[in-house]
């Protein structure tokens, strides 16, 4: 008896959400995530960024009588990736899934993607998301279709280098998110870094052509703000890149020199005067038909104009 008690008791997959200020979404959120169906033990985990509203009282009222739920109430804001790799380190499940407080899963998302996962034991699940623009309670009961499209490739750094693994949803095996580290705290939004560092050390990525998110109408979000999400964009890649260039393949060492120039070039599109007569589009241009080494001399200053702008937000370790 005690191997059936000790299976039962397993935790099969931990939620993990960081909140702050989200109390016109979470009862739609929770209400989605509370019915995923198929789950044998789930663990929810809640991160708190010292929420100013009722985003703390809404869980602790809609998770009263639900079991396996943690609650860490921080008592500084520090922002989304330190939030959130709390939440990690404190995961038991065999898979973790992670989630933005004002985005709805389907009810069978989950399960489907752990069916996925298992079927070929690969180490990632991602799916498509949806800006559905309706009231979040409008899309809280909502399901997947029974049957999608698929595609898996056991490099699961290739397969994140060559998608769009941007918004969050996507289920990864504990134990490779852990050691991988979660999401590089150097860079404030978690939405790239923590495909990147866990794709390193994965065997295998699923990515599904299917929604596994749907996004209900946005009041106020940091993707308005383009500024930040380049800045997010290029420092994900910049930061992986310094780090781990050693020790990756010279394509990919490539790839991602090519994608912190497309991010930089995204900023410079958008805010210097006569972008396509600087050096930026030329050499994003050049990444673009040519495999180029990393001038980290030029990434290092392209960080340093990232880092003067003011309407920024940063990590607060």
């Amino acid at each position: 008896m005690n191997g059936i008690d000790n299976e039962l008791n397993e935790i099969d997959v931990s939620f993990v959400m960081t909140v702050y200020n989200k109390e016109f979404y979470l009862p739609a959120v929770l209400k989605a995530l509370l019915n995923q169906t198929g789950l044998k033990n789930p663990q929810f985990i809640f991160v708190d960024d010292l929420s100013k509203d009722r985003s703390v009282q809404i869980i602790e009222e809609m998770t009263k009588d639900i079991k396996n739920v943690v609650i860490l109430k921080k008592d500084k804001n520090e922002g989304i990736s330190i939030s959130i790799n709390k939440g990690i380190a404190l995961a038991q499940g065999k898979w973790v899934r992670m989630l933005d407080s004002d985005d709805i899963f389907p009810l069978n998302s989950t399960q489907k993607m752990i069916e996925l996962a298992d079927k070929h034991q690969a180490d990632m699940v991602y799916g498509t998301f949806t800006k559905t623009g309706k009231e979040p309670m409008d899309i809280a009961a909502e399901y997947m279709p029974e049957t999608f499209d698929y595609k898996y490739n056991p490099d699961a750094l290739r397969t994140v280098l060559s998608g769009h693994f941007t918004r969050m949803g996507q289920l990864i095996r504990r134990s490779v998110l852990q050691d991988a580290g979660g999401a590089d705290t150097r860079v404030f939004i978690q939405d790239e870094s923590i495909p990147l560092r866990a794709a390193r050390l994965a065997q295998g990525a699923i990515k599904m052509q299917a929604n596994v998110v749907l996004v209900p109408k946005e009041t106020n979000n940091l993707s308005k703000n383009t500024h930040q999400l380049d800045n997010d964009r290029f420092f994900a890649h910049y930061y992986f890149l310094k780090d781990y260039q050693k020790n990756l393949p010279a394509d990919v060492v490539s790839k991602l020199y090519a994608k912190a120039l497309s991010d930089n070039w995204k900023y410079v599109k958008k805010n210097l005067p006569h972008p396509y007569f600087s050096r930026d589009f030329y050499l994003y241009i050049l990444s673009k038909t040519v495999s180029l080494k990393p001038d980290f001399i030029l990434l290092d200053k392209m960080a340093e104009r990232f880092l003067a702008l003011s309407d920024v937000l940063r990590s607060k370790p």
